[in-house]
């Protein structure tokens, strides 16, 4: 297996951006983040190269969505862009993680590790869990979820128990 290390960035860096592209859109305390909307209206505004695709199951069979910063792609799996449409709380977290990795991840700021073990890297330099924090951070961001309770979050922010709990433990950080 393969590992990768990214430019180290704190949960508050990466909630400051998140933070950042709700402003500019204007959904700063908006609960429900219109992902897919955002994927495809958005995306190609902010980043002028940028570009998307759905790829059908069998082009994607084992994976639900890659990113490819260097080609300014993104690839969603049909399945799971469908599902994302529909609402779906894994599937709006999978497309806001892919934006994670296209706008925390240019080539540059990503490369190999020089260890054998993930437990070896440090959780801020890990590209999954930036990616992954990006994701909670702009589904579900504290001026938004302040005060809610964890299905209430799950709810109003579409996001799943799981990643409400992530974020209403993290909130102040």
């Amino acid at each position: 297996m393969t590992l990768y290390i990214a430019k180290p960035t704190s949960r508050k860096k990466i909630r400051d951006l998140a933070n950042t592209l709700r402003r500019i859109t204007g959904l700063y305390d908006e609960a429900y983040f219109p992902v897919v909307e955002f994927l495809e209206l958005a995306m190609p505004e902010l980043f002028k190269e940028f570009e998307y695709e759905i790829v059908p199951i069998c082009g994607m069979p084992n994976e639900y969505g890659i990113t490819y910063p260097e080609k300014n792609l993104i690839s969603i799996r049909e399945d799971v862009y469908e599902r994302a449409i529909d609402g779906v709380e894994r599937d709006r977290f999978t497309i806001a993680h892919e934006i994670g990795h296209f706008i925390l991840h240019k080539p540059g700021m990503i490369e190999l590790a020089r260890t054998q073990t993930v437990q070896d890297i440090p959780i801020y330099k890990k590209p999954e869990w930036q990616a992954n924090t990006f994701a909670g951070e702009l589904l579900a961001p504290p001026q938004v979820i302040r005060g809610l309770s964890l299905e209430e979050v799950s709810s109003s922010c579409g996001v799943s128990l799981q990643v409400s709990e992530i974020q209403l433990k993290n909130m102040n950080k």
